[in-house]
């Protein structure tokens, strides 16, 4: 059994209970879960098996690697990669029985030519660009590229058409990104194409526009309890964990952390906790959105120099809340528990504030199911259990002075 220091901790559960009540939300809609980026940081292939005991109708991920891996773990749910392909890897879409996004006519053609080499149908879904820039034919060329498709490529199957909504809280703009679609939705039915699986809802627009739900919605967010919900019972399933490795004292007026920035104020009482910004801890806009978002990290490290720390740098140990001092180092952070200085030991277990999605993939991921508990590759659940308890006898390690 391994004793690890740094851990996110899933509750299988929770997720599971997320996606029923997210699919009796939806009614008769189709559910598509999101569980690219390994699962937001949770784990892909668990979080791929609960969905699907779940009721999840479809699986989406974002590139082929990640839709291959579910394949050869067994998951036989259809699985909608996001990502446009690579022509060269079109034999791959078709080896491994996965729907392939299309909005170029090389990747269609490529797609042709693996299906007539393998005697099969290469299922796809065409992406529309209503608006946000990325992936997707743009609305004006969608309806000759379906058409061109229907007559000219007798290996496709367009089962799904959808959109991507640029701004889902802005109604607005969303609403018009729909219109888009829906003229579009329009324009194939007046010429006699039934496409069967439309989408273009995400989390939020699920939440936000029920209107638009249309055959299919793709649910990430709420799966993962990262979008709160007044309309239906959606819980967080996880937690970011680590163990306090060291306890010491520091006088008043001793830096704390690279560069100086902070200077303790008083005789501080500190932990340290090996989990730093390798690891996923406070983690920063590094694109800001205009200068409002500029404005508001400088704001965030301006006030973490002097001490006052947003909620990004707030450990939870012992269900005490402790403040981060100072900067984080790479796999390590350094928490002012004064407060609790006697009822603070090695091994205790700390709560952080780390974003799931951009954890370390070498963190390890423990779960919870069924009131087992096991590692990720653990194929029995009860065999190989963590131990979530301090160590017995739970010692208390401080420096001289």
């Amino acid at each position: 059994m391994i004793n690890h220091t740094c851990w996110l901790d899933v509750d299988l559960d929770i997720i599971s209970d997320n996606i029923k009540n997210i699919k009796k939300y939806l009614g008769s809609t189709k559910l598509l879960a999101v569980v690219k980026a390994n699962a937001y940081g949770h784990g892909l292939y668990p979080v791929a098996c609960s969905a699907v005991e779940s009721g999840a109708d479809y699986l989406g991920v974002a590139s082929l690697e990640e839709g291959i891996f579910l394949r050869q773990k067994g998951i036989s749910q259809p699985i909608l990669v996001f990502n446009t392909i690579l022509p060269e890897q079109a034999d791959d879409v078709l080896n491994y029985d996965l729907t392939a996004t299309v909005c170029s006519f090389d990747v269609v053609q490529a797609l042709e030519e693996a299906a007539a080499r393998q005697n099969k149908k290469a299922i796809v879904h065409v992406k529309v660009d209503t608006g946000f820039g990325r992936f997707g034919v743009l609305p004006e060329h969608a309806f000759e590229m379906i058409r061109v498709i229907n007559l000219n490529f007798k290996n496709l199957y367009i089962e799904g058409l959808y959109t991507h909504f640029s701004m889902a809280g802005n109604e607005k703009i969303t609403r018009h990104q729909f219109n888009i679609f829906s003229s579009l939705i329009k324009t194939l039915k007046e010429q006699g194409y039934e496409i069967p699986l439309k989408h273009v809802c995400n989390s939020i627009a699920a939440l936000n526009y029920p209107d638009m739900h249309l055959d299919m919605v793709r649910i990430g967010n709420l799966i993962y309890g990262l979008v709160p919900s007044k309309d239906l019972k959606i819980s967080n399933p996880s937690k970011v964990c680590s163990r306090v490795i060291f306890v010491k004292n520091l006088p008043k007026g001793h830096y704390v952390g690279y560069g100086n920035k902070y200077k303790t104020k008083r005789p501080t009482t500190i932990a340290i906790v090996p989990f730093g910004y390798y690891d996923g801890l406070e983690v920063y806009v590094s694109q800001p959105n205009g200068i409002l978002d500029a404005l508001k990290n400088f704001i965030k490290q301006l006030l973490a120099n002097i001490g006052v720390n947003g909620l990004g740098r707030k450990v939870k140990i012992n269900g005490v809340t402790c403040n981060i001092l100072g900067k984080i180092s790479m796999q390590n952070c350094i928490v002012d528990v004064t407060d609790i200085k006697d009822n603070i030991f090695v091994g205790d277990i700390a709560e952080l504030n780390a974003r799931r999605v951009n954890l370390s993939n070498s963190i390890a991921r423990i779960y919870h199911r069924a009131g087992q508990v096991f590692l990720e590759n653990d194929i029995i659940f009860a065999e190989n259990s963590f131990d979530l308890s301090p160590e017995p006898g739970r010692r208390r390690e401080t420096s001289i002075g």
